[in-house]
């Protein structure tokens, strides 16, 4: 019950009263509040004041965070020579490279290949009713697009429309390639299907098999002597498709030095191995002084080792091998060449030279029924576009790539091509943006150290001062700040010996004791200024200093793992079982008893070089990234010949090799763990992040302090609660206790009264 509820209260006392009960609880409220009123008044004062301080310190925290930040000091600035619409390329580097300059020349731009088919009347169309293809016994056909070693078959039967045949191509190749209707606006046959590689490049290059008759009619009458680098699998010799894939085998003359062609005569053998769904191409040209033995040497050579050919004992025979185990074929010719008689390496083309040689020195005969990726004759119109690669040189090195966006020419440097043309790139340090941050960090500090310093003045002559007066976790900010931006530390860095403004003057290596103010940024009268034309000049002298100076250096070191040495490795082929040999390094585990392309894998080699070479590329071939394999030759030729691994790992990851024990020391290594180490060297603006960081957290100083005000107005505000209900709570009992007495006094004075009435009626009578 609220007192005052009832103003009745005192009727039958006078005394016992509401506003005397009121005024009783107002001076018991006032007396018990009036410390807990002001704590809150001065927390609510300090809250506020706080978050104006932690805008600044948020601020001031922001530029500190920039400067802390490595890729800050690692931005570049690219300068072209030709810029706008004109340029030949442009070019993005990124912090990770070095470059400082990079001269471009295009001479070709990457396109698609692109093919379209005769026209039809309307797109829903059948295809076969259309050309007037009868197709097989059950009233189909077929035909297959290769690209990039890949076939893809397409069937069609005679309910087969025009439309439907771009959705089976799309289809089948997965987006590899793509096909689609369009509307020409021929009068008679409008509608013609476009297809074209999704990607640039000729390694994308689309060539075809199949129904020749379907193929003339769509308008891709095949050239079966041209053939696509990627459609080319080459032949078997006659006979002997199943037998010792890895080998093509013959007989010969017996003379090792007999040359193989007449006077001015020169044609090509091209050999292809096929390791799973990968195939390596390799053309040998041969002319009139090529003999067998020069034959054999050239092949080694070209071939990196990887064909070779080997006579026997007997003196007649000879024998062609994949020394990698890949299965082995061979195509009678070489590559193509252009109408201008350039060498043409994204094509093929059979020559009846290569045909007769191999038939009248070898004594092989091919069976050429193996479909290959055929090209359409070169004056078809309907291959409206080449495929192209790009062609282009960076500082004078010609380089080729299948798409017009260069990404792998260097580390964090992506080369954009963009027309014919020249065009010269200059790049340098970025320190615009680091000066820039600087002079917000000056800005930001000296705004914090105004609001800081009024909050924790004290002015005994004007007897004011901040609210934050005695406040340590405050009043500390400033030195904590101050002893950072002061400090001096020493880093690896160079200094010139002699004369630095002469060219006497030799930079070497040194440990250098460096502070901000020898960047341009000094505090004087408790006032941070930035000069940026000593920054610029110190920053130059040596960036890789300045960046430790400010930053540090942090990273993983590279793992180097190096094998026993081992000589003697199996004499014949090794066999890799499931779990001998597995590598985990990036958080992918490869197993090496399978190719990349999930093959059983089979080491093989004429010596314990060549399996060393073997293992090697199969254990690069994976493309961990970081992760590179190699071996060394100890005393190579000797008797005490050796082979030695090395596995290297550079990205920072852990490396594991496990599997069997003895099948691991066959190649000097063995079942362990080698965990990347960590090395972390803190900068000035590294070490005030870290600072600043801990600083604002909720664990921190300021971060501490602001939550201990939050907590401790929840808890006055509780308090002043609950005061507030006790005393309301005590006040209404009181005025329930009064309310009873005034009951009683009232009864009573009505009493009273009755017998006074009374007396003075019997006083009346009497008299």
């Amino acid at each position: 019950m609220a007192v005052g509820s009832l103003g009745s209260l005192g009727i039958g006392s006078g005394v016992l009263t509401s506003d005397t009960l009121n005024k009783l609880k107002e001076a018991e409220m006032n007396a018990h509040l009036k410390l807990y009123n002001t704590q809150l008044e001065t927390n609510t004062s300090r809250q506020k004041d706080l978050a104006e301080l932690e805008a600044k310190l948020l601020a001031f925290q922001t530029a500190v965070n920039s400067l802390g930040d490595t890729s800050q000091f690692n931005k570049k600035k690219v300068s072209p020579s030709v810029s706008g619409d004109s340029a030949a390329a442009s070019l993005v580097v990124g912090s990770l490279s070095n470059l400082s300059n990079m001269k471009v020349i295009v001479d070709q731009l990457a396109q698609k290949d692109v093919y379209q088919s005769n026209g039809f009347k309307d797109k829903t169309s059948t295809v076969m009713g259309s050309l007037g293809i009868e197709g097989d016994s059950n009233g189909k056909a077929s035909f297959t697009i290769t690209q990039d070693g890949k076939d893809y078959k397409i069937e069609i039967d005679k309910s087969t429309t025009v439309a439907q045949l771009a959705e089976k191509i799309n289809s089948a190749t997965g987006g590899k390639i793509e096909a689609k209707l369009v509307n020409t606006g021929d009068r008679d046959n409008p509608y013609r299907l476009v297809v074209q590689s999704t990607e640039t490049g000729t390694k994308n290059n689309i060539s075809f098999s199949g129904n020749d008759d379907l193929l003339k009619a769509m308008g891709w009458e095949l050239d079966k002597n041209s053939i696509s680098a990627g459609g080319l699998y080459g032949f078997r010799p006659t006979g002997t498709e199943n037998k010792d894939k890895d080998k093509i085998s013959g007989k010969f003359s017996g003379n090792l030095d007999e040359k193989l062609l007449g006077a001015g005569e020169s044609t090509s053998f091209t050999f292809v191995i096929k390791n799973g769904e990968r195939y390596d191409r390799f053309t040998i040209d041969i002319d009139e002084n090529t003999t067998y033995k020069s034959l054999a040497e050239d092949l080694k050579k070209q071939t990196n080792g990887k064909v070779e050919l080997s006579f026997g004992e007997d003196g007649k025979s000879f024998t062609f091998r994949a020394t990698n185990g890949g299965e082995l074929s061979l195509f009678d010719g070489g590559y193509a060449t252009d109408a201008d008689g350039n060498i043409d390496q994204a094509n093929y083309a059979r020559d009846d030279k290569a045909t007769s040689l191999l038939s009248s020195k070898f004594g092989i005969t091919l069976d050429t029924s193996t479909p290959q990726g055929y090209n359409v004759a070169s004056n078809n119109e309907n291959h409206i576009q080449k495929g192209m690669d790009a062609i282009f040189s960076v500082d004078g090195v010609k380089m080729i790539r299948s798409t017009n966006t260069i990404t792998d020419i260097g580390p964090d440097i992506t080369l954009e091509l963009k027309q014919k043309g020249e065009i010269s790139f200059n790049v340098t340090q970025d320190t615009e943006a680091i000066a820039q941050s600087l002079e917000s960090l000056a800005t930001a500090y000296n705004d914090l150290m105004i609001n800081l310093n009024a909050a924790t003045k004290y002015d005994p002559d004007a007897g004011t001062k901040g609210n934050f007066v005695g406040v340590s976790s405050i009043y500390n900010i400033k030195s904590q700040i101050n002893n950072i931006l002061l400090q001096t530390i020493t880093v690896d860095g160079t200094i010139t010996v002699g004369d630095s403004d002469t060219s006497d003057g030799v930079k070497v290596s040194s440990k250098v004791s460096l502070s901000l103010a020898d960047y341009g940024l000094t505090l004087n009268d408790g006032v941070l200024t930035f000069d940026s034309g000593k920054f610029n000049a110190k920053f130059n002298e040596d960036p890789e200093m300045a960046e430790k100076f400010f930053v540090g250096h942090n990273g993983f070191e590279d793992i180097d793992l190096t094998g026993d040495r081992v000589s003697k490795l199996d004499s014949g082929d090794i066999e890799f079982k499931e779990g001998n040999f597995t590598i985990t390094y990036n958080d992918e585990t490869i197993d090496l008893s399978k190719t990349a392309n999930g093959d059983p894998f089979k080491l093989t080699g004429a010596d314990d070089i060549e399996k060393a070479k073997n293992l090697v590329d199969h254990i690069n071939s994976f493309g961990l990234e970081g992760l590179e394999a190699s071996f060394e030759i100890i005393n190579q030729g000797n008797e005490n010949q050796q082979i030695q691994f090395r596995i290297k790992g550079t990205s920072g990851s852990n490396l594991e090799i496990q599997g069997d024990k003895e099948f691991l020391k066959k190649f000097g290594l063995s079942p362990k763990t080698i965990y990347s180490v960590y090395k972390e060297e803190t900068g000035t603006f590294g070490v005030l992040k870290n600072t600043m960081g801990e600083m604002m957290s909720s664990d921190g100083s300021f971060g501490g302090y602001k939550d201990s005000l939050t907590k401790e107005s929840k808890n006055l505000n509780e308090t002043i609660e609950n005061t507030k209900k006790s005393i309301e709570s005590r006040y209404d009992t009181m005025w329930s206790r009064w309310a009873a007495y005034d009951g009683i006094i009232a009864k009573l004075n009505n009493q009273a009264s009755v017998i006074t009435n009374m007396i003075n009626a019997a006083n009346n009578q009497n008299s």
